[in-house]
């Protein structure tokens, strides 16, 4: 699978940063002032910042309106989103690349911050679809041979066409700064770091054919069958790269308002895999009126496959694309806030969506809303 070179280039990255953390850690047996050396690898023993696990305590809130102070330690966050995506371009979903199909999807965000102030945070993000497609129900083209003696009936009872089927993946691996607080309380965290996206898009046509060899009423029920020709094909688009961005919140009360922008450039290695095949079904249940099919029971029921073929194609693109997020979080307990929000990814060029190679240069946008809560962030 194509997953297996990426999840290997991570565990390779997770040895060498172990490895400089044991190394780390014994330059400072003999070297204590080199505290520094932490702020660059992102693993730090959990008992390092040692939590006290009151996560329902009072929330420390200022009577007066004054600064508050940014958490520091471990923080754990996670939302639900709900996001419209953009459909692919032109014939690929029949001319109507400029609508868009809502889904799910679910987002994690775990880290810390030091006293320095600086840390490390990693972000998942999976969007689950959209899964849109429609099934078609009526007669398409009839042919019908000079002699008489063949007639041949291109239906499509049962055949799905795809319009936006996609699936998104998205880790991120970011060093934090943090900026000391502005006059107004404001607070600037500029970021760094590592981000791999998997995008798969999920390209149907299916036809269905009715045809009766021998003209009515000549024709038999031996001599009718169905056939249908299916065309299958996934993009996968797996993109490396580095981003930049920033974090910008400010609290006051109970409420704490933040936005969140990232700017990112990858290299994206596309796979193609097509699959394309035709099944015959014989004597279906089909009612000849004047010559024509005009009833119609489970045309795939029983089916047999008569021919199949696979193809792959691979491909490189270049990527460059931004994320913007706007939250609102009310801070319930000391620690747990709950919080609402926006979100909007633009990945500008270098998406291969459909079922051809050469198309393979589109855009995605999504956008939407975020809800879920936050611990000690």
């Amino acid at each position: 699978m194509s997953m297996i070179r990426p999840i290997a280039w991570l565990a390779a990255i997770a040895v060498i940063l172990g490895m400089a953390e044991g190394a780390g850690a014994q330059s400072m047996l003999t070297s204590p002032g080199e505290d520094s050396f932490w702020k660059f690898q992102p693993f730090r023993d959990p008992g390092y910042f040692e939590p006290d696990f009151q996560f329902f305590a009072p929330a420390e809130v200022n009577d007066f309106g004054g600064e508050e102070k940014p958490n520091t330690g471990l923080y754990f966050s996670f939302d639900r989103t709900y996001v419209n995506v953009s459909r692919p371009r032109d014939f690929f979903s029949f001319g109507s690349q400029a609508q868009g199909d809502f889904t799910w999807g679910n987002r994690i965000e775990v880290g810390y911050m030091q006293g320095d102030p600086s840390g490390w945070q990693a972000v998942f993000w999976h969007v689950n679809g959209p899964n849109e497609s429609f099934v078609r129900s009526s007669f398409l083209q009839e042919i019908t041979n000079q002699a008489g003696d063949f007639t041949s009936q291109t239906l499509s009872p049962g055949a799905i066409d795809s319009v936006n089927e996609l699936k998104m993946s998205s880790f991120e691996l970011n060093k934090i700064w943090r900026r000391p607080q502005f006059h107004n309380g404001t607070v600037f965290e500029p970021l760094a770091g590592y981000r791999y996206m998997n995008v798969r898009d999920y390209y149907r046509r299916q036809i269905v054919e009715a045809e009766i060899v021998g003209a009515p009423p000549r024709a038999s029920a031996t001599d009718e069958f169905f056939i249908k020709d299916s065309l299958g094909a996934v993009f996968e688009n797996n993109m490396h790269g580095g981003q930049l961005g920033f974090r910008l919140f400010r609290q006051r009360g109970h409420w704490m308002l933040s936005t969140e922008l990232r700017f990112f450039a990858m290299a994206n290695f596309q796979y193609l895999k097509i699959n394309t095949s035709r099944s015959a079904l014989p004597n279906p249940d089909v009612l000849l009126v004047d010559g024509n099919a005009s009833d119609l029971v489970n045309p795939f029921g029983n089916g047999q496959d008569v021919n199949r073929t696979y193809s792959e194609q691979h491909h490189t693109q270049f990527v460059f694309g931004g994320e913007v997020r706007g939250e609102a979080s009310y801070e319930l307990t000391r620690d747990i806030n709950l919080r609402v929000g926006f979100v909007f990814l633009d990945l500008g060029q270098g998406i291969g969506r459909g079922n051809l190679m050469r198309l393979n240069n589109q855009a995605i946008q999504m956008s939407g809303v975020t809800f879920g809560f936050t611990v000690n962030r």
